[in-house]
This record gives C-alpha cells, sequence and structure tokens, in this order.
C-alpha cells in the first residue's frame, strides 16, 4: 500500500500498552512523518491538550480515572477544541457507536476490527470533515472551496422542503445525477425505504446534528448504504442542511462476509465431525462442543468437568502422558491415537491435535481438535491382516509375486526373483523399461501385444508364457498370470502378477515334440520309402511263382529281387537308427 506523505501529530489516549503498540505500527505502516503521543490516562491527556495542537485524537473508551464513557467523550472534545476525535471501543454494538457520533466524535472503530488501512483512512477523513466543518462555520467563501473539493459526497438542503440547494462534485460522480437534475429533486428522491423513520429523525432534529444510516437509489437504480451527517445551517438567508453523504456499501458487506463467516465457523464447531474441547491444566473438560453427541453418545453437559484420562483407555493412557509434556514447549502438537470410551462403553479411535491457546483470554485452555477415526482403524487392521495373508502365502508358494503400479512405473517383487532369476537387490530395477529389456527378442512383440491389450479392450487377465532373461545371460520360461485392478474411473492402476519357471517342463514338452516328430518322419518312412522296394519284390516274387516256365530272364529277376532286398535292409538300418538317437 502506498504511504502518506505529511506531517501528522497524532495523540493516542490508551491504557493498554499492547493497544497502543498496535496503533503505533498501523499509523507507521500508512504514514511516513508521523509524531505520536501516548497518554496513558485521562490526566496525561489533559496536559498534552492544553500544551499541543493535534491533527487528530485517538481515545479508548476504558480509561482507569474516568468510567463513564460520555463524560469522557466530552471532555476529550472540550479540551481538544475543533481537534477530531476518533474513538477506539471494544463493543461490537452498532448502536452504541452510533451513540458516540451523537456525543460529537468524528468517527468510531472496533478495536477487533481495525488495520492499518482502515485506521489511517478513519483518521483521514476525521481530518477532513473536521476541517470541512471548521471552514463552514469561519466562511462561506472558505465553505464552498472546502464544500467542492471534499472526497466525500456532500449537499445542503433546504430544511423545511429538503430540496437540493447545492451538491458537490464527489454526490454528482457517486449517484449518477447531474447538477441540474439535482437541482430540480429532493432528498426524498434517493431514499429507498423506512421514509418514515428518516422524516421522524429530520423532524425531531430540526436545529440539532443527526447522524443516520440509510439507503439511497442512483440514477442507474444501484442500492448504496449511506452513513448521513447533517449539520443546521443558514445557506443564502435560507434555513438549510448540510450534509455529508459517507458510502459504507463495501464496509457493509465485508461486515456481513465477516457475520457469515462466523456463522459459518460456529456451524463447524457446532455440527462439525469433529470434536472441538476445551481443557484445563488440570486435565478437565471446560467445553465441548456439541458434535460430541454424535460422535460419542454423550451431552457436553455432561463431560464438562470430568477429567479426560478417565475415558482413554489405560493401555493408551502412557503414551498420552508422554506426549503432552510438551505443554507450554510448543504451540501446537499431535498426540498418537488413542482409545476413547463412549457413553455406551464402547472404545472409539480418536486422533487428537492439541493447541496451547492459555494466554489468549478468550480460551485460557488447552485446545483440543479430536476426530473419531475408529472406521480408519479397523481398515488399517483388515489391511494388516490381509498383507500378513499375501505375506504367507508368498513366502509358502515358489512362484514369483509382483506388484506392478501404473501411475508410478513401479515394480515390487517377492524374495523369490532371487531363487528363480539370481537377481542382487543391486542389479534389481523396478521400472517397466527394465523388465522388457529382459524378454527374448523372439517372445517381446507377442508379449508386449499381450499387455497392450490391458488398455485398448480393458483387459483384466493375462496369462501368457514368454523367455525372460537370468542375471548370468540365460534365458528361463516363465509362465506370467496377471490380474488387473483399476480405479474409480475404470482405469487400470496396479498389475497384481504370478509368476512361475516352467523351464523343466517347457524343455521336456520341447524334448517330447522333438520325439514325436522323429516318430512322424519314421512312420512316413515306412509308409512311402518302406513300402516301394517291398512291393518291387512282392511283384517279383509272384511273377516266378506264376510264370516260372516262360520266363526266359530268371537270373535278371532273382538279381532285381536282391537289389530290392538291399534297398529295402538300407531303409530298415536307417529306421533302426533314427530310433536308437531317439532313445
Amino acid at each position: 500500500m502506498k504511504r502518506k506523505t505529511g506531517q501528522l501529530k497524532i495523540l493516542v489516549i490508551e491504557d493498554n500498552p499492547g493497544d497502543f503498540i498496535l496503533i503505533e505500527d498501523y499509523l507507521s505502516e500508512e504514514h511516513a512523518s508521523l509524531e505520536i503521543k501516548h497518554a496513558k490516562n485521562f490526566k496525561d491527556a489533559i496536559e498534552f491538550l492544553y500544551s499541543t495542537v493535534f491533527d487528530t485524537v485517538i481515545l479508548d473508551l476504558s480509561l482507569p480515572d474516568i468510567k463513564s464513557p460520555e463524560v469522557l467523550v466530552k471532555e476529550v472534545l472540550a479540551l481538544a477544541n475543533a481537534t477530531p476525535v476518533v474513538v477506539l471501543t471494544g463493543y461490537a454494538n452498532k448502536d452504541y457507536g452510533m451513540k458516540t457520533l451523537s456525543w460529537g466524535v468524528s468517527d468510531y472503530l472496533l478495536k477487533d476490527e481495525i488495520n492499518a488501512s482502515n485506521l489511517s483512512k478513519s483518521i483521514h477523513y476525521s481530518i477532513e470533515r473536521s476541517r470541512v466543518q471548521r471552514q463552514l462555520y469561519e466562511s462561506d467563501e472558505k465553505y464552498r472551496t472546502l464544500f467542492e473539493s471534499s472526497p466525500l459526497p456532500m449537499w445542503v438542503l433546504d430544511r423545511n422542503t429538503l430540496e437540493f440547494l447545492s451538491v458537490n462534485q464527489a454526490a454528482i460522480n457517486l449517484y449518477g445525477y447531474s447538477r441540474e437534475e439535482f437541482m430540480q429533486m429532493t432528498v426524498r428522491d434517493l431514499w429507498v425505504e423506512d421514509e418514515d423513520r428518516i422524516e421522524r429523525t429530520v423532524e425531531n432534529n430540526f436545529h440539532d446534528f443527526f447522524v443516520i444510516n440509510v439507503k439511497h437509489f442512483t440514477k442507474a437504480g444501484k442500492v448504496l448504504h449511506i452513513a448521513v451527517q447533517s449539520n443546521p445551517i443558514m445557506f443564502g438567508g435560507r434555513e438549510a442542511r448540510v450534509t455529508l453523504a459517507h458510502d459504507i456499501t463495501e464496509k457493509l458487506k465485508a461486515e456481513e462476509k465477516l457475520r457469515h463467516s462466523q456463522q459459518r465457523f460456529k456451524a463447524l464447531v457446532q455440527d462439525g465431525s469433529d470434536v472441538i474441547s476445551i481443557i484445563d491444566e488440570n486435565f478437565h473438560y471446560s467445553y465441548i462442543s456439541p458434535s460430541a453427541k454424535n460422535i460419542l453418545g454423550v451431552s457436553p453437559e455432561k463431560l464438562e468437568g470430568t477429567n479426560v484420562f478417565q475415558f482413554i483407555h489405560k493401555e493408551d493412557r502412557p503414551l498420552i502422558e508422554d506426549k503432552i509434556k510438551f505443554i507450554g514447549k510448543v504451540k501446537s502438537y499431535q498426540l498418537p491415537s488413542y482409545r476413547y470410551q463412549d457413553v455406551a462403553g464402547n472404545w472409539r479411535w480418536l486422533e487428537t491435535i492439541i493447541s496451547d491457546l492459555r494466554d489468549d483470554p478468550a480460551v485460557n485452555g488447552l485446545v483440543a481438535n479430536s476426530r473419531d477415526i475408529t472406521r480408519f482403524k479397523l481398515q488399517e487392521k483388515e489391511l494388516r491382516e490381509s498383507l500378513e495373508r499375501y505375506d504367507i502365502v508368498a513366502k509358502a508358494t515358489t512362484d514369483l509375486i509382483t506388484d506392478y503400479d501404473i501411475e508410478k512405473d513401479s515394480f515390487q517383487f517377492s524374495n523369490a526373483i532371487y531363487d528363480i532369476f539370481g537377481y542382487s537387490p543391486k542389479e534389481l530395477n523396478v521400472s517397466r523399461s527394465w523388465w522388457k529389456q529382459k524378454l527374448h527378442p523372439d517372445d517381446y512383440q507377442r508379449v508386449i501385444n499381450a499387455t497392450s491389450e490391458i488398455f485398448t479392450n480393458h483387459k483384466k487377465l493375462l496369462n501368457i508364457e514368454y523367455r525372460f532373461k537370468c542375471a548370468d545371460g540365460n534365458y528361463k520360461y516363465i509362465l506370467d498370470r496377471s490380474y488387473v485392478i483399476t480405479d474409480a474411473n475404470n482405469k487400470p492402476s496396479r498389475i497384481i502378477g504370478s509368476i512361475q519357471d516352467i523351464t523343466e517342463r517347457r524343455q521336456y514338452i520341447n524334448a517330447i515334440e522333438r520325439s514325436n516328430e522323429r516318430l512322424r518322419e519314421i512312420a512316413w518312412t515306412q509308409s512311402h520309402v518302406v513300402r516301394a522296394p517291398l512291393a518291387r519284390i512282392m511283384g517279383l516274387i509272384d511273377l516266378l511263382k506264376n510264370q516260372r516256365n516262360n520266363l526266359d530272364n530268371i537270373d535278371e529277376v532273382i538279381d532285381n529281387i536282391l537289389n530290392s532286398s538291399e534297398e529295402l535292409d538300407k531303409v530298415i538300418r536307417k529306421i533302426t537308427n533314427k530310433t536308437e538317437e531317439e532313445l
């Protein structure tokens, strides 16, 4: 924020040192050139106001040497003469604040709501308003100059008819009417509601200063919340009122938001799922939120005044007692989860965060925010038992169990990976790319295609055989049976697999297949190669048997029989050799 320049002399009448330091910091943050005097009581204030002229007086309504706020305000106003007085109050009652304005102060601010910006703005506006009012009384010419240059909307009304007699540029800018249009109107044309209340206020304060909050329409129909300060004056010989209109629309919106925020906070405490409690130094409940009824089944009133430890499981008390020794050393800390007995005698698991607010007078104790985690504890127990069963199964089987997290691209393996593939922890990599590098080149594309179906076809089960490279460089045949786990959007998130070493079985099957191949070759030889010489022999023998007396070339026939017999003998020996090789 831009710091304001120009020497400011401010008297702060405040008996609380902490509040004075806070006010001093706020003022220093907004003003580059600043002189602040601190009066700790009314007596000190008198001395300062007699000896020094200040630009602004900031007054705390609670001083030790004057009990009546009204008397205090009027005394300070009298001593301050024309110096604007801004009241700081701890009272949140707006009517009380308005009452202080009626005593003649320039502005009032709630201590809990002030910050550097609104304090500086209040001082600035108070100084401006005081200057305007002072100059109005001094001369008509000076009045008009201040009137027109005021950053706040101002106008002059006929005291009897409420017609506009004059308006400044700020009013024209705020309401959107031209000066000529204003001169044809009365202030009643701006009123949104509460006409009777406003009329009564004007009538009852015909000759007096008054302050009132109203709603006004702009020319565009927008509704503004306006804080009106009106003084009776004579204007051109007519009974009139000069009015200062402070647009408080944004301020009220901010207050409304704050009120809703407080209501939401109250709803969270009253009806939230957490139990909010305040515990004194002896560990007795001084307050417990109504949500205790929903979680523990007991009304808060029955718990107030009881000791916290009487409801905590005796096995968990040492853990809590060991942790609470940090009270006073740290502002906030979390207790270990513990068991807490509800009204039915059942044990509920609670998780509690302790905040040490003993130095806060509004709390004056330890604030405990407790959350019921019984369901999570039961789920944790079930998960632990499930993991134990998984660990037992993993130890009982020789299969390799794998768990692949797709999003993290990370494998987890059971210890069987060392027995099956011989990889030490140093050689082991957990990424998918490492796994793909170990696939046999002849199996690579087939395996990649099969795993791709998990994403393209939403395949849940994968059952595939392939070769995987061991630490010593050799390949083993494995049977990979995997199941895909999906998230809430049916998107694959994890793949749980069981991998079995089937190298011996595959070698046995390969041997059988090779034997079957040889047997098929022998069978083919028997059915084709053996049959040819045998058929010739049988034909020649039949010829000798039936045509012996008519044959002239018996010797040639016998030679052919002999040749075919030798050919058949060679074929039989070849079959015998193949059979012996197989065996």
